[in-house]
């Protein structure tokens, strides 16, 4: 077979060595690999691990060993990396935070956000100049266009699904947001891309806090607390037959005003999506999963 000669597997071997190294490995090793095909191994052999993450289609491949945690704590030629450590602790709390505070529009993901916005709270960091490097705040209130159109798909917009245009408001005085989506011929304006017979409108307004390491500190923490009022600050419509003339839907949610005004610190999200169902047991319709989309909409 003339492909076996140009398999390469940490450097060139050929097909039969290729086969007899998995067999040894498979004898001297405890493993939780498995093989999906020839060339197509998930889980763990010897140093190396070998996964799938959701939203791409390449095997991710990564070695195991190097320091020791106490090594990495104590040790001087680690100083940076413990910086950078401490920095990306602060950019996954952010990310969380952000997540959380639209929790209702989770289930529309396809693709891995947290990470998108981890990335996002990474260069939002960058800009604070006041802080040294390891204690450098992810101030979102002076950067929130930053954030502004993040989708929660990477294979449909949420408006190439919801072809009709709707308006949105946010007012941060009185912590309320609206919502209003025309009457629409879903014929024209609604690209049902999983041919499923409802659909629904879901939309979600939170808070989030800027997250920094106060004075004398050495923990990442938020000056204030963001909130996503679960009654007044989530809309999800009935479900709504995908063929026919719809009518108009207003949606009004509402910031919880803890602290009045809202400090200038919390920054206000409003996000809005549309998710697909099918008939369930006893034709109850029911979300299906990856059938949907949203983005952030309007910060403030």
């Amino acid at each position: 077979m003339g492909s076996e000669q140009n398999l390469t597997l940490l450097g060139r071997i050929t097909y039969p060595e290729y086969r007899n190294l998995l067999f040894n490995l498979s004898l001297k090793f405890t493993t939780m690999a498995r093989s999906k095909s020839i060339l197509e191994i998930e889980g763990s052999m010897a140093n190396v691990s070998m996964y799938r993450m959701h939203g791409t289609d390449k095997l991710v491949v990564r070695t195991k060993g190097g320091p020791t945690k106490e090594q990495i704590e104590t040790l001087p030629q680690f100083e940076q990396l413990r910086q950078n450590n401490s920095e990306w602790t602060g950019c996954t709390l952010m990310g969380s935070q952000i997540r959380w505070s639209f929790k209702a529009m989770n289930r529309l993901e396809d693709y891995s956000v947290i990470g998108a916005l981890n990335a996002i709270c990474k260069e939002i960091q960058k800009y604070d100049t006041d802080n040294v490097q390891g204690k450098r705040s992810i101030l979102l209130s002076q950067y929130k266009k930053m954030i502004s159109g993040l989708s929660f798909s990477r294979k449909q917009v949420l408006e190439s699904v919801l072809r009709v245009p709707f308006d949105t408001s946010l007012n941060r005085q009185t912590g309320i947001a609206e919502v209003h989506i025309p009457e629409m011929n879903t014929d024209m304006y609604l690209y049902n891309f999983r041919k499923l017979p409802y659909f629904r409108i879901v939309a979600n307004l939170g808070g989030v806090c800027d997250m920094m390491i106060p004075e004398g500190g050495k923990m990442y923490e938020t000056p204030f607390t963001g909130y996503c009022d679960p009654e007044n600050g989530v809309f999800q419509s009935a479900w709504i037959p995908t063929l026919g003339l719809q009518p108009a839907l207003n949606i009004t949610l509402e910031y919880p005003l803890k602290v009045n005004p809202i400090p200038d610190e919390v920054t206000l999200l409003l996000c809005v999506g549309i998710e697909f169902g099918k008939s369930g047991p006893g034709n109850i319709p029911s979300a299906v999963k990856y059938a949907g989309t949203g983005k952030i909409v309007r910060v403030g």
